[in-house]
């Protein structure tokens, strides 16, 4: 009985993964809303590369229509489990009022929280933006 399980269980876990890449392959294929559609259930799920990558399409309009607003929510998903690329990304659309009405004030924590979660860029855009006026 437990073989059967433990069968059943990695099955399962190949179709998720399967699943997932099919959306991976459609992006490679510049088939972008398919990878939206793909990847949303595991974004919904909190799969932290799903968040990303969906707020991504949606903050360049890539087969989809360009939805800043969209963009965030992805991104802040994505932030929430300290994800340093998503974080900068917030910083920024902080910094350029995408989305968001400019405020390098509310800029300052995700540019921080970027660098201490490892972005080598975070450096750049806090020089940039001379983001130590505002902290």
């Amino acid at each position: 009985m437990k073989k059967i399980f433990l069968a059943f269980i990695f099955a399962a876990t190949a179709l998720t993964a399967n699943n997932y890449n099919k959306g991976v392959d459609a992006y490679k294929a510049g088939h972008y809303k398919k990878a939206v559609e793909l990847w949303k259930p595991y974004a919904a799920e909190g799969n932290v590369k799903a968040q990303y990558s969906i707020a991504t399409i949606f903050y360049e309009g890539k087969g989809v229509e360009q939805n800043y607003r969209k963009a965030l929510y992805w991104y802040k998903l994505a932030a929430q489990q300290e994800h340093a690329k998503s974080l900068l990304r917030i910083g920024m659309m902080y910094c350029k009022g995408e989305g968001v009405l400019t405020s390098f004030k509310e800029a300052v924590p995700y540019v921080k929280m970027a660098f201490d979660a490892g972005c080598t860029k975070a450096p750049e855009v806090w020089a940039k933006y001379e983001l130590w006026e505002y902290e």
